[in-house]
């Protein structure tokens, strides 16, 4: 493990960097702010209040390349995500990265093999897992599937309906200037994919990659890809198993004005529900409600507790590089959700359907 404090670089600087990473290791006493690399100077006064001491530069290869540097979190435009965590491994550096950790099957597992090399901790931004509402949620159906106090897990149902953040973003400092230099990218489509679906794939890796995790999250890594049909490009319904326990996966890109994603998971007496809440609302934890006909209960909220998502996120990372606990979204996981996205694709075919004019 690391040295205390656990030094951290962070491998840019813009919005999700500032609202969702920066200020939460600032506060932990256990690790350093030691460098922020982005380019865009506009952000540079901004970016210095978090760094303290730490060095804010333009240069990310020197960054890594500082030996006093343990970890980096990394947060980039989503085509070079890959690249440049593959670099921060090849330096000797634990890493957390944004989702998606990469855009195919073949580059995370890429990844995944230089993590193990160095023996290295590598986690993925899939920061839901970290909400107390998803954690206490999936207690309950672990609870409930082993006591069988509900009978029979009978169904699952996973969905994301989300266009938008549809919540203010916190304060941040926006950049004045366009990147003067382009980070190396990965293609972000798998080269077996049918050019149909060239525009859905990415848009479904970005926004639906974090459902995927779940449906791994609660259910385990035995899911296979039953049926998936696609519209267009901004729906897609996949069906899939578990075991033996039938699932559904519904996403789409839908503006309701509010955020629109959950899980809810069907006995033969009794039901759980998760409706999880916009990421950019720093107040609010994921719904948990039971229906329980044995003991009479309906639409009942769970307890939960209390926390940001991501301030957890950032505290888990912390206590993984600390020796305290694994992470609970490790590289090897992320690997899981790309070969299951992959199959949901294959299940589609060749050809998009066409729409109606009615659609259209």
């Amino acid at each position: 493990m690391p040295h205390a404090p656990v030094k951290i670089g962070f491998l840019g600087g813009g919005m999700i960097s500032q609202i969702a990473h920066l200020p939460f290791y600032q506060v932990d006493p256990r690790c350093e702010i030691a460098a922020i690399a982005e380019e865009r100077l506009s952000l540079h006064p901004a970016l210095a209040a978090f760094a303290g001491a730490g060095e804010v530069t333009t240069d990310h290869r020197a960054m890594l390349a500082r030996a006093d540097i343990d970890a980096v979190v990394i947060s980039a435009p989503r085509p070079a995500t890959g690249p440049l965590t593959l670099a921060a491994l090849e330096a000797g550096k634990h890493v957390l990265a944004e989702k998606p950790m990469a855009h195919t099957a073949d580059q995370a597992r890429r990844l995944v093999e230089a993590a193990n090399r160095r023996g290295l901790i590598y986690a993925v931004g899939f920061m839901k897992l970290y909400d107390p509402g998803v954690a206490r949620a999936r207690a309950l159906l672990h609870e409930m599937v082993a006591s069988g106090r509900l009978g029979r897990l009978l169904f699952a149902r996973f969905y994301d309906f989300s266009k938008s953040y549809a919540h203010p973003v916190p304060p941040h400092a926006r950049p004045q200037e366009s990147r003067s230099t382009r980070f190396e990218t990965w293609p972000v489509t798998p080269d077996w994919l049918p050019s149909a679906w060239n525009g859905l794939y990415p848009w479904f890796v970005n926004a639906a990659i974090h459902d995927v995790n779940l449906i791994h999250h609660f259910l385990g890594e035995d899911v296979v890809v039953r049926s998936a049909f696609a519209s267009g490009g901004d729906m897609l319904s996949a069906t899939l198993m578990a075991g033996d326990v039938p699932v559904a996966l519904e996403i789409a890109k839908t503006e309701a004005g509010r955020w629109l994603e959950g899980a809810e998971f069907l006995f033969e007496k009794g039901r759980i529900a998760v409706e999880i809440p916009s990421p950019m609302d720093t107040s609010a934890v994921s719904r948990v409600t039971l229906d329980d006909a044995s003991a009479a209960e309906h639409a009942t909220q769970v307890e939960t507790g209390l926390g940001w998502s991501f301030a957890l996120q950032a505290r888990g990372f912390v206590d993984a590089l600390t020796g305290k606990e694994q992470p609970r979204a490790p590289a090897a996981m992320g690997l899981r959700d790309m070969e299951l996205t992959e199959a949901i694709f294959r299940s589609l075919g060749e050809v998009a359907p066409a729409r109606s004019t009615a659609e259209a």
